[in-house]
C-alpha cells in the first residue's frame, strides 16, 4: 500500500480523532496544495550551518518547493513533521513516516527563507532522509468565519452543495487532496471498471439538468477527480460501514441481517412528511440529524445493506405509459424480493405473520396488502392492481458510478475496506430476470435530492445552516455522533503483536463527549447565557439527551434508554422535535423490557407522520402477546 493511500485509510478509518474540538483550532499553511509546484514538501532535519552547536533544529527542503517566505511562515507556527520520533529511532538513522511530531517556528533562514528555517525546538539527533512536513497556524478567527460563510450560504447559497463547516471539515479538505494524487497516479488498467448505461434510465430532464449533466458524462465518469462532496460520500460509506457491523449484532441469514438493520434505520431516523420541503438531502445528513423523508430512510436502509454487501432494489408501482409511484426497498435473495416499508416503518408480513414477506407472496396474495389496513382510519394505498407493473431501481449516485470510486474500493482492503461502487456487479442483470419486474432503471431519487438542494429556498437554507451552527458551536456533538456511529472495534490484525494497540471504544466515548458538560450544561448555567445562545444550547442539551436513549437502547440497557426518552426528553419537552421519536422509541423499549400494554397505549395515541405504522405495530404486538424479541414482530 502506498503511502497516500495508507494515509487516506488511516484518516477514514479515525475520521472521530479529526473532529477539532477546540474552537481556536489550527489551520494548514503550507501542505502539498500550497507548495511551491503543488507536490509535498519533504525536508530533512540538521544543525543549523550558520550555529553548528544550536542542536538539531535546522529544517530545510532539498526540493526547493517549501514557499516558506511566499506562504509568510512565521515565529509560532507548528510544524507537522511525519517521523516517528523517539530516540531510538533517531540512534538508527532517522524516523518512519508513520506519524507526526508537532515543533514551532522560531524563524524563516536568513539565507534562504524559502526553503529552510529554524526552529524553537532540538532534537536529539539529525533526520538525514526527507520526510513530509504540513505547517499549521492557531487562529481566533474560526467561529467568525463559520458565522461568515453560514451567512454567505444563506443569503447566497453558496456553494449550494458541501457547504457546512463541520468540525471535521480541515481532515476532510486534506483527504480530497491526497485521494486525488493517489487517483492521478493509477494507470488505467489498474482499475477494474466499466461504464454502466444505467444512466440512460434516469429521466431526461434530470440528465440533462445543469448540475447533473458534467457529473455522468463518460469522460467524468471515466477521468473525474474527487471533490469535497465526494469525500463526504466517502464519510458516509464508513459510517454506514461502522453502524451495520454492530447493529446487525450476531445476525447471520441475509434476510435476518436486513431486518437488523432495518430496524436501526427506524429507530434512528424519525419520519419527515414527504411532501414537505426540508433539509436533509443526503445519507449522511440523515444520519448525523437523525430526521429524513420516506424516500431518506430507504436510502440510509440501502447503504446500510450495501455495506454488508446485501442487494437491494426501490421498487415503484404504475400502470404502464404512467409515472412511477415509488413503494418501497426490497432486499434481493435468491430470486425473490422481501419487502421493508420505510413510510410503516414496519416489513411487509407472510400469512402467517412470522416472517418477511416476499414480493412473489404479495403477488399470489394480495391479501398480505389489505392486512396492512385499518379499519376505516387508514387503508394500505397499495392494491393488487398496482402490483401489475413493478419498476425494479438500483441505487447509485454519480460517485458510486464512477471509476475513482472502483478504484479506491478495490485499494482498500481487509479492515480498511468499504463497498464505495455501486450498483454491485450482475444486480441490474439478475434483476432484469424476475417475472414481477416489468423495468430496471437507476433510481431517480438521489438526483432529485441533489437538486433539490441545490435550490433549497432561504427558510430552508436557514434550518439547514442552524443544524450546522449547533455543531460547529458545540463540536463535541459531532464527535459524539460520529463515535455512536463507529461503535465498539477490536485491535485490528495489523496492529495485534503491538503491545500499545488498543480497541476503539467508541460507544464508550461517545457516552462520554454526550455527557460532557459543554453540551449537557446545568440549567443554571444556561440561564445565563443570551436568549438566542439559551436556545441553541438547549436544543443541544435536548439532543444529546434523546440520542443518549438511543445509544443506550444499542447497548441493551434499557432502564437506562427508558430514563432518557420519558423523563429527560419527553417530559423535559412535552412537544419537542424529538417528540415522535422518543415515543417511538420508548415504546420499543417498553417491549423490550416486557411492557407490552404501556407500549401499546404510546403508539396507538401517537399523531405522528409514523402513525398508521404505529398503530399496527401496536395491532402485532396485540395479536402477539409476548414482548417483542425481533424487528419483524
Amino acid at each position: 500500500m502506498s503511502v497516500l493511500l495508507e494515509t487516506v485509510a488511516k484518516t477514514l478509518n479515525a475520521l472521530p480523532d479529526e473532529t477539532v474540538l477546540d474552537l481556536v483550532p489550527p489551520v494548514p499553511i503550507l501542505d502539498d496544495s500550497t507548495s511551491a509546484d503543488g507536490k509535498e514538501v519533504l525536508a530533512t532535519l540538521d544543525v543549523n550551518p550558520q550555529d553548528p552547536e544550536g542542536g538539531y533544529n535546522y529544517l530545510s527542503v532539498p526540493a526547493g518547493n517549501g514557499n516558506f517566505r511566499g506562504l509568510h511562515v512565521q515565529a509560532g507556527d507548528i510544524v507537522r513533521y511525519f517521523i516517528d520520533y523517539d530516540e531510538e529511532s533517531f540512534e538508527h538513522g532517522g524516523g518512519v513516516e508513520v506519524d507526526y511530531v508537532e515543533l514551532p517556528v522560531r524563524r524563516l533562514d536568513t539565507n534562504n527563507s524559502q526553503n529552510a528555517l529554524i526552529l524553537d525546538v532540538s532534537l536529539s539527533g539529525p533526520v538525514p532522509e526527507p520526510h513530509r512536513i504540513e505547517i499549521w497556524r492557531f487562529s481566533d478567527r474560526r467561529m467568525n468565519e463559520i458565522r461568515l460563510r453560514l451567512t454567505r450560504y444563506i443569503r447566497q447559497r453558496r456553494p449550494a452543495i458541501a457547504w457546512e463547516p463541520t468540525p471535521d471539515e480541515t481532515a476532510l479538505v486534506q483527504l480530497t487532496d491526497r485521494v486525488n494524487q493517489w487517483f492521478r497516479n493509477l494507470k488505467a488498467d489498474q482499475v477494474d471498471w466499466q461504464p454502466s448505461d444505467l444512466i440512460d434510465t434516469l429521466p431526461q430532464n434530470i440528465r440533462d439538468a445543469e448540475s447533473i449533466a458534467p457529473l455522468v458524462t463518460p469522460k467524468a465518469l471515466r477521468e473525474g477527480l474527487f471533490d469535497l462532496a465526494d469525500v463526504r460520500s466517502l464519510q458516509e460509506a464508513i459510517w454506514l460501514r461502522d453502524i451495520g457491523n454492530w447493529a446487525k449484532k450476531d445476525a447471520y441469514e441475509k434476510v435476518d441481517i436486513a431486518l437488523a438493520l432495518f430496524d436501526w434505520t427506524i429507530r434512528n431516523i424519525q419520519l419527515d412528511e414527504s411532501d414537505q420541503p426540508g433539509f436533509v438531502h443526503q445519507p449522511w445528513q440523515a444520519l448525523m440529524y437523525g430526521h429524513g423523508s420516506a424516500e431518506m430512510r430507504a436510502w440510509v436502509f440501502a447503504g446500510l445493506c450495501l455495506e454488508q454487501q446485501l442487494d437491494v432494489a426501490m421498487l415503484s408501482v404504475n400502470e404502464e405509459g404512467k409515472d412511477p409511484k415509488w413503494w418501497l426497498p426490497a432486499l434481493v435473495v435468491d430470486g425473490e424480493l422481501y419487502l421493508f416499508d420505510t413510510r410503516l416503518g414496519l416489513p411487509i408480513l407472510d400469512a402467517e405473520a412470522e416472517q418477511v414477506a416476499t414480493l412473489s407472496e404479495v403477488i399470489a396474495d394480495p391479501s398480505l396488502l389489505r392486512n396492512l389496513d385499518l379499519a376505516d382510519e387508514y387503508l394500505y394505498p397499495y392494491t393488487k392492481e398496482d402490483l401489475s407493473h413493478i419498476t425494479a431501481s438500483v441505487v447509485a449516485t454519480p460517485l458510486q458510478l464512477s471509476r475513482r470510486a472502483a478504484a479506491l474500493q478495490n485499494a482498500l482492503q481487509g479492515e480498511d475496506f468499504v463497498v464505495l461502487s455501486s450498483p454491485p456487479r450482475g444486480l441490474p442483470e439478475a434483476l432484469k430476470k424476475l417475472e414481477n419486474i416489468a423495468e430496471v432503471k437507476l433510481w431517480a431519487y438521489p438526483y432529485e435530492e441533489r437538486l433539490a438542494e441545490e435550490s433549497m429556498k432561504r427558510p430552508q437554507r436557514e434550518l439547514a445552516a442552524q443544524q450546522v451552527l449547533a455543531f460547529s458551536q458545540r463540536p463535541r456533538l459531532w464527535k459524539a455522533r460520529v463515535l455512536h456511529f463507529q461503535g465498539t472495534k477490536p485491535i485490528p490484525v495489523s496492529q495485534q503483536d503491538d503491545p500499545l494497540a488498543q480497541p476503539r471504544l467508541g460507544h464508550r466515548e461517545a457516552l462520554q463527549q454526550y455527557q460532557n458538560g459543554d453540551i449537557r450544561t446545568p440549567d443554571a448555567v444556561l440561564d445565563q447565557f443570551d436568549a438566542s445562545k439559551q436556545m441553541i444550547y438547549r436544543a443541544i442539551k435536548y439532543s444529546a439527551s434523546y440520542w443518549l436513549g438511543l445509544l443506550s437502547y444499542d447497548e441493551g440497557k434499557f432502564e437506562v434508554a427508558e430514563d432518557w426518552f420519558r423523563r429527560r426528553t419527553l417530559e423535559a419537552h412535552s412537544n419537542g422535535f424529538w417528540t415522535p421519536g422518543a415515543n417511538y422509541n420508548l415504546a420499543r423499549t417498553l417491549e423490550q423490557l416486557g411492557r407490552n400494554e404501556e407500549a401499546i397505549e404510546i403508539l396507538e395515541a401517537d399523531q405522528s407522520p409514523q402513525r398508521f405504522g404505529n398503530l399496527l405495530r401496536a395491532r402485532r404486538i396485540t395479536a402477539t402477546e409476548k414482548p417483542d424479541k425481533s424487528p419483524a414482530d
